[in-house]
């Protein structure tokens, strides 16, 4: 997809929302808290805008480093765009993350108190090491001295990338007491909503016949989470198991098999239904294992509680997602000027 044709649109519609949505930042931040969060229900919506863009930007990482690993031409012929993608997706990531955060002292303790028994250190330190790999990606791209060490830089590149998806998994399926998150499938789950995500993003950002060369990649992809969400839902409509919430809904599967099978002549119409999906998919495994309340809380809140994102909360997605377009475009800005695309 050209500057030109996005930009018309999404360049204002970005703008908008990084207004609306620093407003509730600036809020949150520095005047009060905003979010739809209490003592029972700590991670919502905010924090589910970092997952998906922070894998997004993974499954992008993941998908470019394995093609040009492969030597696949449909993705040589578009790893500017594919890498300046990724890089604005795990910016507007970060945004996203310093602001569920809740505090910029809360930013300096998390940096400067490092634990590394933590899946949420590994977490925001394996995204870090990406985004530093990609950064010398595209500086080596721009200054146009990439070399042998390409290939290198490509393994790594790909291997951290799936790792920190993985590891974003981790920090759900190791917490303690909740059911719903317990379990290894909670890594496969966040690998796979990367690289549906990705290849969502992809299919606009290529042309069709490079789409074509894709497609198998794409669809063992979204076969792949498909055929998850669906054991996961036969799962739990015969579970018994106590204090378990449903997170998914058949609804989930059939809207990412009408997304798939647009894939290849409608990719817009792709990504319009394909990332809401990953969205509500990310959003309802966060919250479902949240709504039995615990210990003492239970005086003030119940056993158990209902979430609805706020105003507040979604205008920080609008946030993170316009900081990411934002940064796409100055870096292809750059890219243009240094007479690379």
């Amino acid at each position: 997809m050209k500057l030109e044709d996005s930009s018309k649109l999404l360049l204002p519609l970005s703008i908008i929302g990084l207004v609306v949505g620093g407003f509730f930042a600036l809020q949150e931040l520095f005047v009060e808290p905003v979010f739809a969060s209490n003592d029972g229900i700590v991670w919502t919506l905010p924090l589910v805008t970092y997952f998906l863009l922070a894998l997004t930007s993974a499954g992008l990482a993941v998908i470019l480093s394995c093609g040009e690993l492969i030597q696949s031409e449909a993705v040589l012929a578009n790893k500017r765009i594919i890498l300046s993608t990724s890089i604005a997706t795990l910016v507007g990531a970060f945004a996203a993350i310093a602001v569920e955060l809740g505090s910029i002292l809360n930013m300096v303790w998390m940096i400067l108190s490092p634990n590394l028994k933590s899946p949420i250190w590994w977490m925001g330190a394996l995204y870090s090491i990406e985004l530093v790999l990609l950064g010398i990606k595209f500086t080596s791209m721009m200054s146009g001295q990439e070399g042998k060490s390409s290939t290198g830089l490509n393994v790594a590149t790909c291997l951290v990338a799936a790792a920190a998806a993985m590891v974003l998994g981790s920090a759900m399926g190791t917490a303690s007491v909740r059911v719903g998150f317990g379990g290894a499938d909670a890594s496969v789950l966040t690998l796979m909503c990367a690289l549906v995500s990705g290849f969502c993003l992809v299919g606009v950002l290529v042309k069709a016949h490079e789409r074509l060369a894709l497609v198998n990649a794409q669809r063992a992809a979204f076969a792949a989470l498909i055929v998850f969400l669906l054991v996961q839902y036969v799962y739990q409509v015969r579970s018994t198991v106590p204090s378990q919430n449903d997170w998914v809904y058949i609804l989930m599967p059939v809207l990412l098999l009408v997304a798939a099978w647009l894939y290849t002549n409608k990719p817009v119409i792709a990504l319009v239904i394909g990332v809401p999906v990953i969205l509500w998919v990310e959003l309802a495994f966060v919250v479902q294992a949240q709504m039995e309340v615990l210990g003492p809380n239970q005086t003030w809140l119940g056993t158990t509680q209902t979430y609805v994102p706020n105003v507040a909360e979604v205008g920080i997605l609008l946030m993170g997602c316009s900081i990411a377009y934002l940064c796409y475009y100055v870096l292809a800005k750059l890219e243009t000027k240094g007479g690379l695309v």
